[in-house]
C-alpha cells in the first residue's frame, strides 16, 4: 500500500493469500485502487475465492472461470467486469491469458523491442569480432517482426474484448514463479546455464504490468507478485522479477538490459566438461557465478518483502526427528545389471564416436534415475521388486494409515518421474495403488491428483482429503506442489524421487509443514535406492537450496554464489555411483562443507581488512582526540567562571548586559554578516564573552551564517533569527562545553579499548582454518580415488576451485 509494487516472497504457508486480500480491500477502502484483480493457479480458484469471502463476508467478488470466456459469454463477462463495482475479481492464470492486451498496445511494445534490438545490432556492427552476436540479434529481430506481422494481420472480431476494457487498476498475481520465463535479448545467447526461454504467459503478464503502471503515470504501483520461491533454480531469475516490479530503478542504474545486469552481478565460468557425445572433454563457458550478491539484494529488496520460514517462526507441526527420514532400498539384481550397462554405455561414449542423438550422458543420467525409481519404467516386463521403492513406500503408507485410522489422518505421495497411464503401460502410480489395495487400503481412500481435471473436481478432491475421506493422495510436484492446501489432516509426506529444482523441494514439503495442520508432529520420508543416482541428486539439490536460502535471507557474508548443475553426470561419477561407491556421496558433502567454510573465510578476510584499516587510522584519531580533550578541559573551566557571574558580552568595544540588550546586539551582528556575504566563506572576531572570543562565521548563503565562541577550542552556536533566541543559544553553547568534554573523554576511552581489542583480534587466525585445509586435502584424495580430476590424457583439470577458495 505504501511502497507500491511488491514482491510478496513469503515462505510456503505464511498466509500470502490473506495479505493480498487484505491489501486489496484496504486499497479499495482508501480509494487508492478502483478494481483489483487476483490471478491464481488454475486449481486454486474456488479455494482462493472462498478464502477471500471468509475474510470479508460482505465483499462483492466476481469469480471468473474458463467457461465465462467461452463463445458468446465473453461479451457478457467483459460487460459485467467493466460495469460492475467489484471489490475483487478472481480468475485463473489460463483465464487471465485469454484476455490479451489490445492489438495497438501490444504492437507498440513489440516495435519498441525491435528498436532496442536494432540499437544493439548497430553497437555490435562496429566490432568486427561480433559477427556471430549480430547474427543472433538479427534472428531475434526477425522473430519479433514475424510476431508483429501476425498481430497486425489477424482478424479481430472482438477487438473490444481486451484487458484494458475491464478497468482493472491493481493486479495481484499468485505463484508468480510460473511466469519467470520472460523474453530477453542478449549477446550471451550461446552461454550455457542462462535461461533464455520465452513463454507466452510471461510475455502476457509483462505487458499487463506495464499497462497497470502506466495508469499510475509510470510509477512503481499497482502490481503484486506473490510466490514462496522467487529463485526457482538460478539467481538470474532475480532480474526477471526486477523487470516486472522495478523497471524504472533498473533504467536509472543502467541495468535494464540483461547484459549490463549480468556484467554487474554475474560472471561466466569456463571449465572442462565432458562433451555431449561422451567422446572427450571440452572447454565450456557457463553463466554460473553470481557476484556482488549483497548489492543485488539491496536493490531487489526495495520492492521485495522476503520472509523465510526461519524468520517467521510459523506455528507449523514439528518434523519428526527434526529432519526428513531416509528409507534406503537395496538394489535388485536386475537394477545392478542395468547400472553396469550404463557404465558400459558411458565407457563407449568416452572411447568411441557415438551420435549424441543415439546416446549421450543426459540420457544415461535420466535412465539411471528412472531405474532407481522402478526397473519396470525401463522394461515393463520386469517383475515387481519386493525391496524396491514402490513396495517400501506401500509398507510405510500402510503402517501409517493403520496407526492413524481413528483420526483419519491423510498422506501425500510425490512422484515426478512417472504419471498415471491408461491401458497396459506401466505406471508407478498404478503399481503403488495396487500394492496398497493388496495390503488392505480401500480403493476409494486412494486418489490421483491427475484424475481431477477441472477446477471444481480439484476443489472437491482437496475437500475430501481435508475431511479424511481420501487418505492417500498421489501426485507430481507441478500438479500437487503449488497451492494445494490439504494440510488439515496430513501426517506424512513421501518423496519417491528427487526433483530437479530446489524450489520443488520447498513446494513439496510446504504442503505438510504448514499452518492449519492439526497434527502436532509430522513425518517426511524420502526413498533412496543404493548404488543409484538418488543420494547424489538429493545432495546436489539440497546444497543448491541452502545457498539460495542464504542469499534470500540477506546473508551479507556471501559475496558470490556458484550455481550447481544437476543435468548431467560425468563418466567417472556414473562409474562411482554404479559401483555403489559411498565416496561419491562423501565428496558431495565435502564440496558443500568447503563452500560453507569458504564463505566464512571470505567474511573473515573482509573483516580483517577492515580491522587493519581501523588499526592504522586509530592512533592518529586518538592523538587528535587527546589534544581536543586538553583544550576542552581548559574551556570548561573558563565556561564555569563565565556562568558563575552575570553574563557580559563585549561587541566592538561596547559591553552589553541582560537578555534583551545582548539579544539585539547579537541580532545586529548576524544581520550585518548576512549583508556582507561574498563568494568565499570567512569568519570574523567581533567581540568577547569572558575569556572567549566571540566571532561570526559568514558562509556563501544566508543560512550559512552563525555565531561561535573560541577559547582553546571553537564552539559553534546554533543559527537563530530573533534576539532572545540568539541569547539563549549563546548560553546553551557555554553550558554545553562541559558535556562536550565528557563525551570526548568517553570517546577517547572507547578508541583506546577498540585499538587494544582489534590489535588482539588481528593476532588470531581463521578459526576454521585447519578444518578447511583438511577438507581440501580430503577433496583432493576423493577426486584422485574417483578419477574426477583428470581429463582424457590424465592431465589435471583446468581450474582448482578449492585451492582458489582457500588461498
Amino acid at each position: 500500500m505504501q511502497s507500491g509494487n511488491t514482491g510478496l516472497f513469503h515462505a510456503v504457508g505464511a498466509g500470502k493469500t490473506a495479505i493480498m486480500v487484505a491489501a486489496s480491500m484496504e486499497l479499495r477502502r482508501l480509494r487508492l485502487a478502483n478494481k483489483p484483480a487476483h490471478i491464481v493457479p488454475n486449481h486454486c480458484l474456488e479455494q482462493y475465492a472462498a478464502e477471500l469471502v471468509r475474510l470479508y463476508p460482505s465483499a462483492a467478488v466476481l469469480m471468473a472461470t474458463k467457461e465465462d470466456l467461452a463463445g458468446d459469454r465473453r461479451r457478457e463477462f467483459v460487460a459485467r467486469v467493466a460495469t460492475g463495482d467489484w471489490d475483487a475479481i478472481v480468475m485463473t492464470h489460463s483465464t487471465f491469458e485469454l484476455l490479451p492486451m489490445s492489438a495497438g498496445f501490444t504492437a507498440d511494445f513489440i516495435k519498441d523491442t525491435i528498436r532496442e534490438i536494432e540499437m544493439a545490432v548497430r553497437m555490435c556492427s562496429a566490432d568486427s569480432r561480433s559477427n556471430r552476436i549480430v547474427k543472433q540479434l538479427e534472428r531475434m529481430k526477425k522473430t519479433w517482426k514475424i510476431r508483429l506481422e501476425r498481430l497486425e494481420n489477424q482478424e479481430r472480431k472482438d477487438d473490444f474484448l481486451c484487458w484494458e476494457a475491464l478497468g482493472v487498476d491493481w493486479l495481484a498475481y499468485d505463484e508468480a514463479h510460473s511466469a519467470k520465463n520472460l523474453f530477453r535479448h542478449t549477446k550471451m545467447a550461446r552461454i550455457a546455464g542462462l535461461p533464455l526461454s520465452n513463454s507466452q504467459r510471461a510475455f502476457d503478464l509483462y505487458l499487463k504490468t506495464r499497462y497497470t503502471m502506466n495508469l499510475y503515470r509510470g510509477e512503481h504501483r499497482g502490481v503484486v507478485l506473490a510466490t514462496a520461491t522467487p529463485v526457482a533454480n538460478s539467481m538470474a531469475e532475480v532480474h526477471t522479477f526486477q523487470r516486472y516490479l522495478q523497471p524504472n530503478t533498473l533504467r536509472s542504474l543502467g541495468l535494464e538490459q540483461f547484459d549490463a545486469w549480468a556484467a554487474t552481478f554475474g560472471e561466466t565460468v569456463t571449465a572442462l566438461e565432458i562433451a555431449p557425445d561422451g567422446s572427450g572433454y571440452r572447454l565450456n563457458t557457463r553463466f554460473a557465478r553470481f557476484i556482488n550478491v549483497p548489492d543485488l539484494m539491496t536493490v531487489f529488496c526495495d520492492v521485495s518483502d522476503i520472509r523465510t520460514r526461519e524468520m517467521l517462526k510459523l506455528p507449523v507441526p514439528a518434523l519428526k526427528g527434526d529432519k526428513p527420514r531416509t528409507v534406503t532400498c537395496k538394489p535388485s539384481e536386475s537394477l545392478r545389471t542395468f547400472v553396469r550397462s550404463l557404465v558400459k554405455r558411458a565407457e563407449r561414449l568416452k572411447t568411441e564416436r557415438v551420435d549424441p542423438r543415439e546416446d549421450n550422458m543426459l540420457m544415461i543420467a535420466n535412465e539411471g534415475r528412472l531405474a532407481a525409481l522402478d526397473m519396470r519404467l525401463i522394461n515393463s516386463r520386469q517383475p515387481a521388486d519386493p525391496g524396491g521403492k514402490v513396495a517400501q513406500c506401500a509398507r510405510e503408507v500402510h503402517d501409517i494409515w493403520q496407526q492413524t485410522a481413528g483420526l483419519k489422518r491423510a498422506q501425500l505421495v510425490f512422484c515426478d518421474l512417472s504419471t498415471p497411464k491408461s491401458g497396459m503401460a506401466f505406471s508407478v502410480y498404478q503399481a503403488l495403488r495396487d500394492e496398497l489395495i493388496g495390503q488392505g487400503l480401500p480403493a476409494e481412500q486412494i486418489a490421483f491428483i491427475h484424475d481431477a481435471e477441472t477446477d471444481s473436481q480439484k476443489a472437491k478432491l482437496f475437500r475430501q482429503v481435508r475431511e479424511g475421506k481420501v487418505r492417500v493422495l498421489l501426485g507430481s510436484t507441478p500438479k500437487m506442489g503449488v497451492g494445494t492446501n490439504v494440510q488439515r489432516r496430513l501426517v506424512a509426506l513421501h518423496e519417491l524421487d528427487c526433483p530437479w529444482r530446489p524450489c520443488d523441494v520447498e513446494q513439496r514439503e510446504g504442503r505438510i509443514l504448514r499452518q492449519g495442520n492439526e497434527c502436532a508432529e509430522v513425518e517426511i520420508i524420502r526413498y533412496v535406492t543404493e548404488g543409484s543416482f538418488d543420494a547424489y541428486s538429493w545432495q546436489t539439490v539440497l546444497t543448491k537450496a541452502k545457498f539460495i536460502a542464504q542469499v534470500m535471507s540477506g546473508d551479507k557474508g556471501i559475496r558470490s554464489v556458484e550455481d550447481v548443475e544437476l543435468a548431467t553426470l560425468t563418466y567417472a561419477e556414473v562409474k562411482a555411483l554404479a559401483s555403489g561407491n559411498p565416496k561419491i556421496i562423501e565428496k558431495a558433502g565435502v564440496d558443500a562443507e568447503i563452500a560453507r567454510y569458504a564463505s566464512l573465510l571470505s567474511v573473515w578476510r573482509n573483516q580483517r581488512y577492515a580491522n587493519e584499516s581501523e588499526v592504522a587510522a586509530l592512533p592518529m584519531r586518538i592523538d587528535s582526540n587527546q589534544r581536543l580533550l586538553v583544550a576542552l578541559e581548559a574551556d570548561a573551566n573558563q565556561a564555569q567562571s563565565v556562568l558563575a557571574a552575570d553574563l557580559v558580552v563585549n561587541i566592538h568595544r561596547r559591553s552589553y548586559r541582560g537578555r534583551e540588550e545582548i539579544g539585539e546586539a547579537l541580532r545586529a551582528v548576524v544581520r550585518s554578516a548576512r549583508a556582507s556575504i561574498s563568494r568565499s566563506a570567512r569568519d570574523e572576531v567581533v567581540g568577547s564573552v569572558g575569556t572567549f572570543e566571540l566571532g561570526v562565521f559568514i558562509g556563501r548563503a544566508e543560512d550559512e551564517v552563525h555565531l561561535f565562541l573560541r577559547g582553546a577550542s571553537s564552539h559553534e552556536c546554533r543559527a537563530c533569527q530573533t534576539g532572545p533566541a540568539l541569547h539563549a543559544t549563546l548560553i546553551d553553547t557555554i553550558q554545553g562545553i562541559a558535556p562536550h568534554r565528557d563525551d570526548c573523554a568517553q570517546r577517547l576511552a572507547r578508541m583506546r579499548a577498540k585499538l587494544d581489542g582489534l590489535t588482539a583480534e588481528l593476532l588470531r587466525p581463521f578459526e576454521h582454518e585447519q578444518r578447511l585445509a583438511s577438507l581440501i586435502v580430503r577433496q583432493r584424495e576423493l577426486e584422485a580415488e574417483l578419477d574426477l580430476g583428470k581429463d582424457e590424457v590424465g592431465s589435471d583439470a583446468v581450474e582448482d576451485v578449492p585451492e582458489k577458495m582457500a588461498a
